[in-house]
């Protein structure tokens, strides 16, 4: 009876704990980002992570009223613009969320991949590339390229295939979803 209470007692006291564990590790990633002292990342999702975050649309210029005060001093007026329309921005991020990035800029409107791979042929990869290139929400403002290689003799090469249905459906999907942010937040 008494290893039973005990089995027990401990079966109770672990389950209590993975709840607390999972909030705590969420609180440390909220305070810690990809920097969490309690998350063992590999250096590649490290490096996801770090793209994720800077993705994010965090900006230097989101710092507190102190920073104006710093470079502008106290009564003058401090005008910050962004180069790249934001709601495209955020549509290509919402694009692309699915599979890592290797490069976010959203000062320089530029987001790309890292190479996806296909787990039923592992002969090619891909990528994608986008490029926001307006302050407005305009149908030019941004453009999509697909880049696929495929593995011959251990050496990756171009395909040298023009994916043009699949860069106007990444634009006009980038497109759609910037139209439908902009109508929400009007």
């Amino acid at each position: 009876m008494k290893k039973l209470i005990i089995i027990v007692g401990t079966m109770l006291f672990l389950y209590s704990c993975t709840g607390t564990h999972q909030q705590n590790m969420a609180k440390l990633d909220k305070q810690y980002g990809c920097d969490n002292p309690q998350k063992y990342l590999s250096k590649r999702k490290y490096r996801q992570c770090l793209a994720k975050q800077r993705a994010g649309g965090e900006s230097l210029f989101d710092l507190t009223d102190d920073f104006g005060k710093l470079i502008g001093g106290k009564d003058s007026n401090v005008v910050y613009q962004n180069s790249v329309n934001p709601y495209l921005w955020n549509a290509g991020l919402e694009v692309t969320k699915t599979y890592p990035l290797k490069i976010a800029d959203n000062q320089g409107g530029f987001i790309e991949t890292e190479w996806i791979h296909d787990s039923n042929n592992t002969n090619q990869r891909c990528l994608i590339k986008i490029q926001i290139t307006s302050q407005e929400l305009i149908t030019t403002g941004v453009t999509s390229n697909f880049l696929c290689e495929i593995k011959q003799d251990d050496v990756w090469i171009t395909d040298n295939i023009e994916y043009s249905q699949e860069e106007k459906k990444i634009t006009l999907k980038i497109l759609e979803i910037a139209g439908n942010l902009a109508r929400t937040t009007s």
